[in-house]
């Protein structure tokens, strides 16, 4: 990078005042990483908000109500004695105290887990799922309820043959619900895997419920198709705020100068507040 002042004037326009940046003695080549690492975590935040609508640059009150979530309201601090003890935010926050890029980051580590969970279910237990392409969560009991009606209906000997009536409506009713999962069709053939498959489902409402403050909808990401590109961005987002937080203590005046703060994650993604160009 030849000419880093020049750069930084770009990304971050003509009414900063640059000298001020190299009277600090720190690194700009270091700086302009960090703005440009700054712009890529903005642009995964969009990413992710535009396909899912989940917003994961949340706000105080959002925040505060996913510390009900331990592994985000629990926090290890090393005392003067040097042993590390837990400390829950909710004690020693108050609701409308600013998201810090370390809360942050806890939120995209735990996020980032829940839905790997799910992922590793589709890879290792559940590759061929029949209903993803159409499953909501308001169909997981119903379909539990026609799916064991089935299971009663069916004679060791008779098979259905004395329940076709009743089997069949079942079968239609299904089929309304799932008219192009066309592998999950004739239910009779298919209530085993579908019962097996509906833990997953489970599963996934489970940690909907757990992300309700977000937003987020599982359903509708599996419908998509969206996962792995979701996990994908998640993960490039807590990739860059670490970056942001490990190249701080270097050019932390500079940061400063620009209206990066570590305790308020909003200076990262509010452009009104902080306006960085993408060069």
């Amino acid at each position: 990078m030849r000419d880093p002042k020049r750069i930084l004037e770009k990304i971050l326009g003509s009414e900063y005042d640059l000298d001020r940046f190299q009277r600090t003695g720190e690194s700009l080549k270091q700086v302009v990483h960090t703005l440009r690492d700054v712009v890529k975590c903005r642009k995964a935040r969009q990413w992710i908000d535009d396909s899912f609508g989940i917003d994961v640059a949340v706000s105080p009150e959002t925040f505060h109500r996913l510390l009900d979530i331990p592994q985000i309201n629990f926090v290890e601090n090393t005392n003067r004695m040097l042993e590390v003890e837990s400390v829950s935010l909710k004690d020693t926050r108050n609701p409308g105290d600013p998201v810090s890029i370390g809360n942050l980051n806890a939120i995209l580590r735990e996020l980032y887990r829940n839905l790997e969970s799910v992922h590793a279910i589709l890879q290792n237990e559940r590759p061929d799922p029949l209903l993803i392409g159409e499953m909501r969560g308001e169909w997981i009991d119903p379909v539990a309820e026609r799916v064991r009606t089935l299971s009663v209906l069916h004679g060791k000997l008779t098979g259905y043959f004395f329940n076709l009536g009743r089997v069949k409506k079942i079968e239609q009713e299904f089929e309304e619900w799932f008219p192009n999962s066309t592998k999950a069709h004739p239910l009779r053939r298919t209530w085993l895997l579908v019962e097996r498959e509906l833990e997953l489902y489970r599963r996934c409402s489970e940690i909907n419920k757990r992300w309700k403050a977000i937003g987020l909808d599982l359903f509708l990401v599996l419908r998509e198709g969206g996962l792995s590109n979701l996990l994908e961005n998640v993960q490039e987002m807590g990739n860059l705020l670490w970056n942001v937080v490990y190249s701080h203590k270097s050019v932390e005046q500079c940061l400063g100068l620009a209206g990066i703060e570590l305790a308020d994650a909003r200076s990262l993604f509010d452009s009104n507040r902080v306006t960085i160009n993408n060069v």
